[in-house]
């Protein structure tokens, strides 16, 4: 018995179009752990591991490839590998179960002789269950007739409610919120028409948005603060030797130092105005007057005078809002009390400015200390801002106080709506529950009747007794209800079309329709994991590969899953378990940690061609944060976190899986809603532009377009992961900062 020990050799299965085993990668061990993204290539890789049974595979038909085993053998294409292998994946369910048709294969286990007498129990069980069976059916169409001309009425009075409430209930007014209001209906609540016509005319009111107050912001404090340092630097003297000509004329002085600086610059020895030799004396004269401490205060007064600016500029930006868009009757008072803003307004920026001035004149008297006489008072403006304010904040509670009145008198117009079919309803409501009753019977039993559960646990019993697929399906049947938590859904021999048939798939004793994803995935792994013990197979003597077990199932399901993953191959002489989920992931090797097999641990990545937009799968060794982490939250933020844009595809091709499941998990404890993730986001308070854009990056991104490369995936997973980040510290800053703590 030998296994595989590492592939130096893979061409032609899908992405892996030239993988060769990294030296630097340790060899497979008896336990092997393989993680990766969706869409990286770890299901093609378990498709590899499913050919060694026969050397190929019929997808893949030029696959080449050279593996190693533990005997010191290489084995290649269109050879059989030799120890039996047993692939869990698409293959394996698409081979062994038809959802389609709701049947299997079979699975053969030792039995013993038929017994005749259970044969005839299942002859007389099955003809009295088609016989109830037929009954189901019929009190079952008369039950939908009923839900059906129930569901009429809420459809019709939902179209009378949408229409006279004008949204007042719920922007568009369906079946479902009639149903909805329907239920919290405790008896009925009908108005008189005068009563009815005025609450109508009450919700097709408009009413005016809520306007947003005004607000200086920061400015209080940064005037407040270029005050203080104007009072210093006016104080503040400079020596210097003064030529009182240009200190009594600014232009000249001015004109001056530019020219000293133009002469410097260009190394002029003769004077670029007249052209005579420039005189030495002279210029050291002028160069004492014009010092490095003279220029050094020239250049606090010129930063001071721009962050004065600066103020200015925000106090004169300062405009109200129309009073157009407030009720009329805060009109008159709103307008004096904008005049009355405006004149401050204006009056506090001409005391800036003349205060500007003087700051500026200081450039002229570095040697002289020069005081303030006056500077400019925010008091007057900030009192006459809070005067407007208050109008705002009347207007936006008139708005608010009139969207709950409309809203109330709309609630009244549909409970009085809904009162007009209460009796009907109500009427329908027990024919149904009465037929319910009778169809619960026929399934269940009582003491007077054998229901269809019993008669079908009867035929399932009795067949077990006769057939080793009874058998074995008796075996699926037990693995189903623990791994599902019921018995709704049961395997049956399939013994109208022969012996080998296989199974069928029921629910409650009829075809299994309509089978969720995860209900498809339970069942095809406890096919699985029941086929393992069949006759042609030993676990201590085969390898056995196991991919993405729980794919599509609730948090519950996986541990069943793992639980049956880890009883059904705690023996295999090799284990490969694939995932793509990171609290499966961790299971996996905290048992496989845990246990005393020798294991590896794996990930599938993906190399990028920028210059064909094509990508190549290889395997490396896990990543070192994924064993860290406990969460997948965390391990995800700690990637966003500490992305850093390259300006390549290969860093930024993972970027939108990660951007999905951060925003999934971060929206489901901020909106526990049961919603989806779009739905959740608009609940959020943030920029809509920016949640646009993070949306349609972590959907659209994430899926495989078959295109090639988006060009702007690079720079749209900067941006958007920045976004990311930011909405989620805007949102929740201390979630956000526990996050931080926890990665660093």
């Amino acid at each position: 018995m030998s296994i595989i020990k590492k592939i130096t050799k893979l061409k032609n299965l899908g992405i892996y179009t030239s993988f060769n085993w990294d030296t630097s990668l340790q060899e497979l061990k008896q336990y092997n752990v393989i993680y990766g993204w969706n869409g990286t290539g770890k299901s093609t890789f378990s498709k590899l591991l499913g050919a060694l049974n026969v050397g190929n595979h019929p997808d893949f038909p030029s696959l080449e490839y050279q593996v190693h085993d533990s005997d010191g053998s290489v084995h290649t294409h269109g050879t059989a590998f030799g120890t039996p292998i047993r692939v869990f994946n698409t293959d394996f369910i698409a081979d062994n179960i038809d959802f389609d048709t709701l049947s299997s294969k079979s699975i053969t286990v030792v039995l013993g002789k038929e017994n005749k007498a259970a044969l005839k129990a299942i002859e007389e069980d099955e003809a009295e269950l088609a016989r109830t069976k037929e009954a189901i059916r019929t009190k079952t169409i008369e039950k939908e007739a009923k839900e059906k001309e129930r569901g009429l009425e809420f459809t019709t009075v939902a179209k009378v409610i949408g229409a006279v409430s004008r949204g007042g209930v719920v922007r568009t007014y369906n079946k479902t919120h009639a149903e909805q209001a329907f239920a919290r209906l405790s008896d009925k609540e009908l108005l008189d028409d005068t009563e009815l016509e005025k609450l109508v005319l009450s919700v097709a009111q408009p009413s005016l948005p809520e306007q947003k107050q005004m607000s200086l912001g920061e400015t209080s404090t940064d005037l407040s603060e270029i005050i203080d340092e104007a009072h210093t630097l006016l104080a503040k003297t400079v020596s210097a030797s003064v030529i009182e000509r240009l200190k009594e004329n600014a232009d000249i002085s001015e004109w001056v130092e530019a020219g000293i600086k133009v002469h410097a610059d260009h190394e002029s020895n003769t004077c670029e105005f007249c052209g005579n030799p420039l005189d030495t004396a002279r210029l050291a004269e002028l160069t004492a007057h014009f010092n490095e401490a003279d220029a050094k205060l020239k250049l606090e007064v010129d930063d001071l005078a721009n962050r004065l600016v600066t103020v200015y500029n925000i106090i004169k930006d300062l405009s109200p809002v129309d009073k157009m868009n407030l009720y009329q009757e805060f009109h008159s008072d709103y307008a004096e009390k904008v005049e009355s803003l405006t004149s401050e307004r204006d009056a506090l920026l001409e005391s800036i400015k003349k205060f500007g001035e003087l700051v500026r004149s200081k450039k002229l008297h570095t040697t002289e200390e020069l005081s303030i006489a006056e500077t400019p008072d925010l008091t007057k403006i900030t009192s006459s801002l809070d005067e407007v304010n208050k109008i705002i904040a009347n207007h936006n509670k008139k708005t608010s106080d009139f969207l709950n009145q409309q809203k109330n008198d709309s609630a009244k117009i549909e409970n009085h709506h809904l009162s007009g079919i209460y009796d009907k309803v109500n009427g329908l409501k027990d024919q149904i529950e009465v037929l319910d009753t009778e169809i619960a019977v026929l399934k269940d039993g009582d003491e007077k009747v054998t229901g269809q559960t019993e008669l079908l646990s009867r035929i399932a019993t009795n067949k077990s007794k006769v057939s080793s697929e009874h058998k074995a399906c008796e075996l699926l049947n037990v693995s189903l209800k623990k791994f599902l938590g019921h018995d709704e859904i049961t395997f049956a021999p399939n013994t109208e079309s022969g012996d080998d048939a296989g199974y069928l798939l029921l629910r409650r004793g009829n075809p299994a329709k309509s089978l969720s994803e995860g209900e498809r995935t339970a069942i095809a792994f406890v096919f699985f994991v029941t086929q393992l013990r069949d006759d042609s197979f030993d676990p201590k003597t085969g390898i056995i590969v196991v991919d993405d077990p729980v794919s599509s199932l609730d948090s519950n399901s996986q541990y069943q899953a793992f639980s049956f993953l880890k009883k059904a191959t705690e023996d295999a002489s090799q284990l490969f378990i694939l995932t793509h989920n990171f609290d499966f992931l961790k299971l996996v090797t905290n048992w496989i940690k845990h246990s005393r097999k020798t294991f590896g641990l794996f990930m599938v990545k993906n190399s990028f061609s920028e210059a064909d937009s094509t990508r190549t799968a290889y395997l490396d060794k896990l990543d070192k944060a994924l064993e860290e982490f406990e969460s997948e939250y965390h391990y995800l933020f700690n990637v966003a976190y500490k992305y850093k844009d390259d300006g390549t595809i290969a860093n930024a091709y993972k970027m939108p899986n990660i951007a999905r499941k951060l925003l999934d998990s971060f929206l489901m404890f901020r909106v526990p809603k049961n919603t989806n993730t779009f739905n959740r986001l608009q609940e959020i308070s943030y920029d809509e532009e920016k949640k646009a854009s993070i949306y349609k990056f972590a959907n659209d991104q994430s899926h495989i377009t078959g295109s090639g490369f988006d060009p702007s995936l690079v720079p749209e997973a900067k941006n958007c992961i920045t976004d990311l980040l930011d909405m989620m510290k805007a949102v929740d800053p201390d979630h956000f900062r526990y996050l931080e703590e926890t990665i660093s």
